[in-house]
């Protein structure tokens, strides 16, 4: 699992960004673009005010918040729309991929999410 922080986002702004799914041992990577490679059951995000276990903002695979790119690269987008929800603040945020019967929490760090203008 890897923790820290991702770069600042605008809540008047989209956010979109890209994860990267690779074998920290091998390098290989965790999943296949095409239809016949191998594909996560589920990839998801979430934010949450710190101390709250309620996900204030969140996406998804199956969903349509995240999409397969390439082998082992997976981009999420939230609207504009979806980030002026948020207010400016600090924000823990999570990832978590799911394949078969087992679940990675890959990320658990924060975001600040800044006023936009």
């Amino acid at each position: 699992m890897n923790t820290g922080t991702l770069p600042p986002v605008s809540n008047a702004a989209t956010w979109a960004d890209s994860l990267e799914f690779y074998d920290d041992e091998t390098g290989a990577a965790l999943f296949e673009e095409s239809d016949s490679g191998t594909h996560p059951d589920e990839i998801t995000i979430k934010l949450r005010i710190p101390g709250d276990d309620t996900a204030i903002l969140s996406g998804s695979l199956t969903g349509g918040q995240i999409v397969i790119t390439a082998d082992g690269i997976a981009e999420f987008t939230f609207s504009a729309s979806s980030m002026a929800a948020l207010d400016p603040r600090t924000y823990e945020v999570g990832i978590l991929y799911e394949q078969e019967d087992a679940t990675t929490q890959l990320i658990l760090g924060t975001v600040q999410v800044l006023k936009g203008l």
